[in-house]
């Protein structure tokens, strides 16, 4: 489900930063300790909660006691008390620069980007990756309409470059951002043939959308299509 890894970017200089804060592998913290030169990590900045993204925070933590553990709350955070929290459009420092929060839920609630305005660069997570489609898990924090809304909010921002959480850097999110949305969307207008068809399990939709689709994505597959279910009900209201 994460390709080849998780990244996670270290912002260097005043205050030391990281976006998204990995699994707590030990190479990966020894890197860390490497790059700063024995100087503290100030703070982790967490696009969302999900496992590989969130959960290295206990061993950055135990390397470098006094590191700031921010995160978007949802509504039901399971643990609101550990992080210092972001709110939408709040700027945070990390290294030399400023990152403005944009909140873009919708692969999760509490999923965040991050804009550097100066550098015209957008921190993002989980929300697009090269070679590759997101999953938009229904029941489990995913939502499609909001996902869609917040694939527009980031195409808003005209960013020159993305770094997503998964995957090589986007040197032309323009388009990637562009082909996501006519992605969904597709899927949208077949979820919505299935149904006229009389097919309304997710999983036997599933079948006929992704006929060749690997046994290990199936699960995937059918949290998303669920999402769109939920979206054309939502749209039929």
């Amino acid at each position: 489900m994460t390709g080849a890894g998780n990244n996670t970017y270290l912002l260097d200089g005043a205050w030391p930063a990281l976006v998204d804060a990995g699994i707590g592998a030990p190479g990966h913290i020894d890197a860390l300790t490497a790059a700063l030169a024995d100087r503290p990590l100030a703070r982790v900045i967490v696009t969302h909660g999900h496992a590989d993204h969130a959960s290295g925070v206990p061993a950055l933590r135990a390397r470098w006691p006094d590191l700031a553990a921010c995160k978007f709350l949802a509504d039901d955070d399971p643990e609101p008390d550990a992080w210092w929290p972001l709110a939408d459009g709040q700027v945070v420092s990390a290294g030399d620069r400023t990152l403005v929060v944009v909140h873009t839920p919708g692969h999760a609630r509490d999923h965040v980007c991050l804009w550097d305005a100066d550098e015209r660069s957008l921190y993002a997570g989980d929300m697009v990756a090269i070679g590759t489609t997101i999953m938009v898990p229904a029941g489990r924090g995913g939502g499609m309409r909001a996902y869609l809304q917040s694939l527009q909010r980031m195409q808003a921002l005209q960013p020159d470059r993305i770094y997503p959480g998964h995957g090589p850097v986007i040197e032309r999110p323009g388009e990637l951002l562009a082909a996501f949305i006519e992605h969904r969307l597709m899927r949208e207008a077949q979820v919505r043939a299935c149904i006229d068809r009389g097919t309304t399990n997710p999983a036997d939709m599933v079948r006929e959308i992704y006929p060749e689709l690997a046994g290990a994505l199936v699960p995937a597959a059918i949290a998303t299509v669920e999402a769109h279910i939920e979206k054309l009900r939502e749209d039929a209201l």
